[in-house]
């Protein structure tokens, strides 16, 4: 890898990955939109190309003489479905359109979700030859970006990775759970029954990210299913409320509290969330399609990728959540 292109390098995943790939000497160019907050990742010495996955136009220059491509960028919120297949599966064409028309194709890795194959159940957990199954338009739109890849894989060598749960400094998606047990001691649990899901680190998945692109499956339109794609996870799934015991010591707490939520509670919540977006245009961070997936587990099977690539976590998992735990006291986040 010489010069590496990143969409969504001015996200959480994308501060870890060009800190990782920078210490490996690459050039590398960011793809960013003109009213991207940059100032994270204008620390390291990047290109910063301005354009958009809906303009095919930036994406021909954004890929120019790139030789390797990690798609991270995606839509996790919106108000309407449209929004979300028009960013990650239709954005996604766009950019694997682009990719393939080089005369010389680089490496295509693209960053999916579990939301994409869909929950599993609490005694299996997923692996790549399931048959994807999502149950929210945000993941349907992921699983819509995995087929835009799979249908120029006969002209582009991609491979797609499905993250589980993902965590680490600068993470603002599970920061609630570690400000909710820091100031009241109690790990909430949505339903009935404990969750059990599938989390890994940053560094972790930057690790597999840049193993899949150097030595990784590819996928090709004629694979069986789940050729070239990699299930990333520490483990195939930890409950919920060892997380939260975990954070807690991290935080210095003896003892966390597991409350749970009641579907009728995370529903009224979620409705609430719902009339916000519709009327004050907003994005919600928690409307009726996060709160059917609260209620469902969501385990992955790291196997493939420990087998087929000798994958393993660089620190246990305890050690992750206390380093993060770190990171968030050190950036006065909590």
């Amino acid at each position: 890898m010489k010069r590496v292109l990143i969409t969504g390098g001015n996200g959480f995943i994308g501060f870890h990955l060009i800190r990782r790939l920078q210490n490996e000497g690459c050039d590398i160019r960011c793809l960013v939109r003109t009213n991207s907050v940059t100032d994270q990742i204008t620390m390291f010495d990047v290109e910063l190309c301005y354009g958009e996955l809906t303009d095919s136009g930036s994406l021909i220059k954004a890929v120019k003489d790139c030789d390797t491509i990690f798609h991270l960028a995606g839509r996790v919120r919106a108000r309407k479905k449209q929004e979300f297949d028009e960013t990650n599966h239709f954005g996604t064409k766009n950019l694997v359109n682009a990719a393939s028309q080089l005369s010389v194709p680089p490496i295509f890795i693209y960053v999916s979700s579990l939301a994409a194959i869909g929950p599993s159940n609490r005694e299996q957990p997923k692996y790549e030859t399931d048959i994807p199954r999502p149950i929210s338009a945000y993941g349907k739109s992921k699983l819509g970006g995995e087929k835009a890849v799979t249908a120029v894989s006969d002209r582009l060598p991609c491979s797609i990775i499905r993250p589980g749960i993902v965590f680490g400094e600068a993470d603002r998606m599970n920061l609630e759970l570690f400000r909710t047990i820091n100031r009241l001691n109690i790990c909430p649990i949505p339903g009935l029954g404990d969750k059990i899901y599938s989390w890994i680190h940053a560094d972790d998945l930057t690790e597999l990210l840049i193993t899949v692109a150097k030595s990784g499956e590819r996928i090709t339109p004629e694979s069986p299913l789940g050729t070239g794609i990699y299930f990333a996870a520490d483990n195939d799934g930890i409950y919920l409320s060892k997380v939260g015991r975990e954070i807690g010591l991290a935080l210095g707490k003896q003892q966390i509290r597991n409350i749970h939520c009641l579907p009728l509670t995370i529903f009224t919540i979620s409705t609430f969330y719902e009339i916000l977006k519709q009327f004050a245009k907003t994005n919600s961070p928690y409307d009726w399609a996060k709160a059917w997936e609260s209620l469902h587990h969501w385990r992955c099977s790291p196997e493939k990728s420990q087998q087929q690539l000798g994958f393993s976590p660089l620190v246990p998992f305890s050690e992750r959540i206390a380093q993060t735990a770190h990171w968030y006291r050190e950036h006065n986040w909590l």
